[in-house]
């Protein structure tokens, strides 16, 4: 047996060089990131996040190192590695993805470990430098396996709820078309009875017409949650200024509030950073939208707000703030349900706007919620990563 005593053990300091250089390591494997963003454009993430949860990974590798293999030690890396891993699924990066951007921090902590293996001044026998390198390639492969494992099973189980809310998706969405059809088949037989009076047949034919707009709107509803929840590529890779789209979606809602008498006023600065298109435009017509309908009659002086500021971890919070009738507490829990609406005898609608909104806010890995007092209005708050290099208004 090798004697160590009074001798800096090589894995110590490897483990020591790896915390000392722990910020230039992180922004090379942020680095060799960016460069596959410009292979896939559509791909962003905050960089923030990932360095602040870098250096934990690189002190769990560097510990381990200086453990001479305790099995505590090697479950830390395993631990600290899911967390990266769960960090980059939340900002939209499947198993395939993240195990390739592991493989690359794999790289780079090779050749980091090689060069700090050659500073080395004291000999190493040959047996003990294998080991070391035998430990280190168990931990980053179990590390591999591991998540691979994890995330495979968990998006198996992903799957499967999906089927099951898919399913009752279906009957929700079956038992709505069935109510409105059978609105359109009374209004069809009224216009073919010819004892009906001119009015009878005339308010058929307006019944009829209203129940044609509103399936519609089911139509478009059920197509706009399909985009986001990102079942059509049609809806990925467009991108722009997030102030030119509060801009839009103002501009477009405008003969709705005033003919509800609600004021949208735009709370400057709003940041001109590049964002999901698609998704981020569901998100603002829905919750505008419902803003503007569900605003209070009572209220002599109508409003809905939005803003728009910086979040910790590399977001910004979008802000839709209103006066209106606000949401029941015992609701808060439902409301992003499909199919489930907080005021029904307030104005006409298919339930599916909020479910729309969270499905598209999910799908930019960003999150959202909302605070709302009956009487007081109601605002909803969600979020949208800040790419690299965007630059505030």
């Amino acid at each position: 047996m090798r004697e160590k005593k009074n001798v800096l053990p090589l894995e110590a300091h490897l483990g020591t060089e790896l915390q000392r250089r722990s910020t230039e390591l992180t922004r090379a494997w942020l680095d060799r990131l960016l460069e596959r963003l410009d292979v896939h454009p559509r791909r962003v993430f905050p960089a923030d996040a990932l360095l602040n949860r870098m250096p934990e990974v690189l002190s769990s590798v560097s510990e381990y190192l200086s453990s001479e293999g305790d099995l505590s030690a090697e479950q830390l890396v395993q631990d600290e590695f899911t967390k990266l891993a769960r960090l980059r699924r939340e900002q939209g990066y499947d198993i395939d993805e993240i195990l390739a951007e592991f493989e690359i921090l794999g790289e780079i902590l090779y050749k980091a470990l090689r060069e700090d293996a050659r500073s080395f001044r004291r000999k190493v026998p040959p047996d003990y430098a294998i080991e070391v390198a035998e430990r280190l390639h168990r931990a980053l492969t179990s590390i591999t396996t591991i998540t691979a494992t994890t995330f495979r099973e968990e998006g198996f189980r992903d799957r499967r709820d999906r089927a099951r809310l898919l399913g009752g998706f279906g009957r929700d969405l079956a038992h709505e078309l069935r109510n409105r059809l059978s609105t359109a088949e009374i209004a069809i037989q009224l216009l073919g009875n010819a004892d009906a009076d001119a009015a009878t047949r005339e308010k058929a034919l307006r019944t009829l017409q209203q129940t044609l707009r509103r399936l519609k709107g089911v139509a478009d509803d059920v197509q706009s949650l399909a985009i986001a929840q990102g079942s059509e590529e049609t809806a990925q890779g467009r991108r722009l200024s997030l102030r030119a789209l509060i801009a839009e979606t103002v501009d477009e809602l405008q003969t709705l509030a005033a003919e509800r008498g609600v004021r949208i006023e735009i709370q400057e600065p709003i940041p001109d950073v590049q964002v999901d298109a698609t998704r981020v435009e569901l998100a603002l017509i829905n919750l505008v939208g419902n803003a503007v309908k569900y605003s209070d009659p009572a209220e002599e002086d109508r409003w809905v707000r939005l803003g728009v500021q910086r979040e910790d971890g590399g977001y910004w919070r979008i802000s839709v703030a209103d006066n209106g009738l606000g949401i029941p507490e015992e609701m808060h829990g439902l409301i992003f349900e499909q199919f489930v609406r907080a005021h029904p005898e307030v104005a006409d609608g298919t339930g599916l706007g909020l479910a729309i909104v969270q499905a598209a806010v999910a799908q930019i890995g960003g999150r959202i919620w909302l605070e709302s007092t009956p009487g007081d209005g109601t605002t909803f708050h969600f979020t949208v990563v800040d790419p690299p290099a965007a630059r505030e208004g």
